[in-house]
């Protein structure tokens, strides 16, 4: 794993749970439609998913609460109503502006790194004060494989222009630390509903408690 960060000059973000507090709306909107089918989903549940994409998701969902549930039914229920949520938008982190305004200033070269669709990777930037700022976005329907296979940062990458080895990158989940480690990167965790386990701690250049905290650390504080 790259080590000298001082050196490194491009920042890949991760969208929800990083920049955008979604993963709790997600876990909130699951938890609705888990319990009008007689389950109940826990947040340790929930965290095994988090970033892994659609297909993903299901087969773990399925894996704990058996074949019968009927994920599809749900998952119409789920986009229903996460769109609802969307609309009334989405609470941005505290310390996102903040960081990527510096980061900017300081010459970063920015990217955006999403498993998100791209509608609504657009609807939740059209509602925050910075999207403007990346210099590229790759979301979810640009790529064949979702997090934790690279596929994601290394196209970002790509977009820039640089190697991925110059490229840090910030994720609040497993599998997004995972994913920019095998890509050659520098990931950095963010803690959001996820702590730092071993495994991430395993893959992780740092873990910091907010954004705000990571912004000092660039600032040498």
């Amino acid at each position: 794993m790259q080590q000298n960060i001082d050196k490194l000059n491009t920042v890949i973000f991760d969208m929800d749970g990083v920049l955008f507090d979604t993963e709790k709306v997600y876990l909130d909107v699951w938890t609705k439609v888990f319990e009008k089918h007689g389950y109940k989903i826990t947040k340790e549940i929930y965290c095994k998913v988090i970033a892994t994409g659609r297909e993903n998701v299901k087969k773990v969902f399925k894996e704990e609460f058996g074949e019968k549930l009927p994920i599809e039914e749900m998952y119409k229920e789920k986009d229903k109503a996460l769109e609802e949520e969307i609309k009334k938008g989405i609470p941005i982190k505290d310390g996102a502006y903040e960081l990527l305004k510096y980061l900017k200033y300081k010459k970063y070269k920015l990217a955006l790194a999403t498993s998100a669709s791209r509608e609504r990777m657009v609807k939740q930037l059209n509602q925050s004060n910075f999207k403007h700022i990346f210099d590229a976005v790759v979301c979810r329907d640009d790529v064949k494989k979702t997090k934790p296979n690279p596929e994601i940062f290394l196209k970002a990458a790509k977009k820039l222009k640089v190697n991925p080895q110059e490229c840090i990158v910030i994720e609040d989940s497993s599998a997004g630390v995972e994913a920019a480690y095998k890509g050659k990167m520098t990931p950095i965790h963010v803690v959001d509903l996820k702590e730092a386990d071993e495994k991430i701690k395993s893959y992780s250049y740092r873990s910091f408690n907010s954004l705000y905290e990571i912004k000092g650390y660039f600032m040498g504080e």
